[in-house]
């Protein structure tokens, strides 16, 4: 193995942990995030998207509560029971 396949070698390696590094950080100083960036906004998306979901879930028992104790949907299932 002489100098220069060596020399190449390294090059070689070089440029692909440097093509590695961008894929997974981006490019330094622009807007690109890299992969590492998408998952970060994937995981603030999911976060509030359980958010919601668990406000709506919330809101949705409150109002069957509301429904029951009121007596419309109580009356309705109490009809229902008795035939």
């Amino acid at each position: 193995m002489g100098n220069k396949t060596q020399r190449q070698f390294i090059e070689e390696t070089y440029q692909t942990v440097t093509q590695l590094s961008t894929v997974l950080l981006g490019v330094p100083d622009t807007e690109d995030t890299g992969l590492v960036g998408e998952v970060k906004e994937i995981k603030i998306n999911f976060n509030l998207l359980c958010k919601s979901h668990s406000k709506l879930k919330r809101n949705f028992y409150i109002a069957v509560s509301a429904l029951i104790a009121s007596g419309v949907l109580g009356t309705g299932i109490w009809s229902l029971i008795g035939q």
